[in-house]
Parts: structure tokens; C-alpha cells; sequence
């Protein structure tokens, strides 16, 4: 876990081609604009895969292989796309892609910028989830890159870099040692709050956060967030 520069820190596992992440995102942003101390929080963006050496193949497939039947799937992505919508968000099924997003988690690490790494994390989800670009082609990765601010340098030292996926394999072991999927929001290593949950259960994660950090530091020594003490 990388160090604090801010008071608070909320560190967020997602993955491109989870459904439900986008949807995380938008109502925890929203949540922490309407946040008072929003300025006093720092969220740290972490990896999860859940196709990791997983072959591309289309989102309409993948689901109705996990979910077992068609209805399923059909029913799966309609309740998707229903809050989707009421969030803003544009899901097309019909040309979202799923597989191994271990570039995309990379490129995401190799941006050092924080206004720029958040531009390309929000244009992963829409290019992927709206307009059907692959997440699995580095052109394609690059283009999309690109278009959100991210320099040439950092998009090569993304496709070259062997200590940037041994930080996204780092992020992922710590996200299986919590026994959860994604999306996975941790409040200052205390708590967690799984799934896309309404805008204001994250408001009160944020205002419980404040609250647990007015404990005096010596009786947070060694609370983390682990199976036992986070349910999720």
C-alpha cells in the first residue's frame, strides 16, 4: 500500500469489465463531492482481474457462461443497464468485450499525474462499457490513452515495465486476502464496502471514516481490513 500524502485514504479494486464498477465509481464520486472534507481524502486507485490470462471474447457470452443461462444473463444486464442510466451511464451490452485487463491496470499505474489518471480511468469504463473499444489491444489501449492526456512516455513504460505488474499482481494478492470481489472500496485500512452501493451508504462510509480517525492512533496500530473483521 503506497503512502499516504493525505489525511484520509479510500482505496478502490475494480476492474474494466466488471458491470457493476462503473456504476461504484460514479456514486462514491458523487458521494465524495458532496463530502465535506473531500480535499483531506486521497483515493488510490488498485488492480483486480476478474479474467486474468483470460481470452477476449464478448461480454454477452461471458455472462451467460457464468450465469448458467441466457434468461440469467439477459435479466443480469438489464438491471445493469437500468442503473446505469440512472446514474448517467451509457451500457451496451450488445459490444462490451470481457477478458484479461492486465494492460489497461498498467497503463492506469504508469500515470503519475492524478488529474490525468483519473480522465483515463473514467475513459477505460466509457470507451469500453458505451462505444465498444478493446481494452485488450494496445493500439487500442494507447489511442484511448492518448486521448485522456497520458503521455508517450508513460504509455511506453506501461508496455515495458516489469515492476508495474508485479504492483498490480501486489494489489490483487491484497484484494483475495480480504475474501471479496469487486467493486471494493477500503476506508483507511479499516473497513470496506463492497459493491455498487447507493450514493449515501458511501456517504456514510466517508463520515465513518472521520469518525474512526478521532481514535487515538495507538489503538489503530495493526487494524487492518481482513476477512474476520471485514465482512463483505
Amino acid at each position: 500500500m503506497q503512502t499516504p500524502s493525505k489525511k484520509y485514504v479510500v482505496d478502490i479494486w475494480s476492474d474494466y469489465v466488471c458491470p457493476w464498477c462503473w456504476i461504484a465509481k460514479r456514486r462514491f464520486e458523487k458521494a465524495l463531492e458532496n463530502f465535506p472534507q473531500k480535499d483531506d481524502v486521497q483515493v488510490n486507485v488498485r488492480a483486480y482481474r476478474l479474467a486474468a490470462n483470460h481470452a477476449p471474447e464478448p461480454m454477452v457470452a461471458a455472462l451467460k457462461r457464468k450465469l448458467g443461462n441466457p434468461d440469467s444473463a439477459a435479466a443480469m444486464m438489464n438491471t445493469v443497464s437500468k442503473y446505469g442510466q440512472a446514474d448517467g451511464l451509457d451500457y451496451r451490452f450488445d459490444t462490451m468485450m470481457f477478458g484479461d485487463t492486465a494492460d489497461a491496470h498498467v497503463l492506469v499505474k504508469a500515470v503519475e499525474d492524478g488529474a490525468v489518471k483519473k480522465r483515463l480511468v473514467e475513459a477505460l469504463y466509457e470507451k469500453s462499457t458505451s462505444h465498444g473499444k478493446s481494452l485488450f489491444d494496445r493500439a487500442s489501449l494507447a489511442v484511448i490513452a492518448k486521448d485522456a492526456g497520458v503521455s508517450d512516455a508513460a504509455i511506453q513504460l506501461a508496455w515495458s515495465s516489469v515492476e508495474l505488474r508485479v504492483e498490480m499482481e501486489a494489489d490483487e494478492h491484497f484484494a483475495a486476502q480480504l475474501g471479496s470481489g469487486v467493486p471494493l472500496f477500503v476506508f483507511n485500512e479499516e473497513f470496506s464496502v463492497s459493491g455498487a452501493q447507493p450514493e449515501a451508504a458511501f456517504l456514510d462510509a466517508l463520515n465513518q471514516m472521520v469518525e474512526s480517525a478521532k481514535v487515538d492512533d495507538s489503538s489503530l496500530i495493526g487494524q487492518v481490513c481482513g476477512v474476520d473483521g471485514c465482512k463483505v
